[in-house]
């Protein structure tokens, strides 16, 4: 499955995608951070913050795609696994 950052235009460009896995990251940790201050609600300045965060990870992860260095194994069932080994 492509990596799917996430727009702030519509409910199915933002569903499972990456700025809506950092929105709900964002409200998670608020409480331990913030010492008890009541979580903020999902607000559009919020899911647009976290879209264009998701757009610029996504947009330098496939621009720099040739930086990855990637060690592939099989189980010899014909499945395989890929594991980043290194990340500068």
């Amino acid at each position: 499955m492509p990596l799917k950052a996430g727009t702030n235009s519509g409910l199915s460009g933002f569903a499972d995608s990456m700025a809506e896995a950092m929105v709900e990251a964002f409200r998670d940790e608020w409480p331990h951070v913030m010492h008890g201050a009541p979580v903020p609600d999902t607000s559009d300045q919020m899911k647009l913050l976290f879209a264009a965060v998701a757009r610029g990870v996504v947009k330098h992860l496939q621009e720099h795609a040739i930086d990855f260095k990637v060690t592939v194994t099989s189980s010899g069932s014909g499945d395989y696994k890929g594991t980043v080994t290194e990340i500068d």
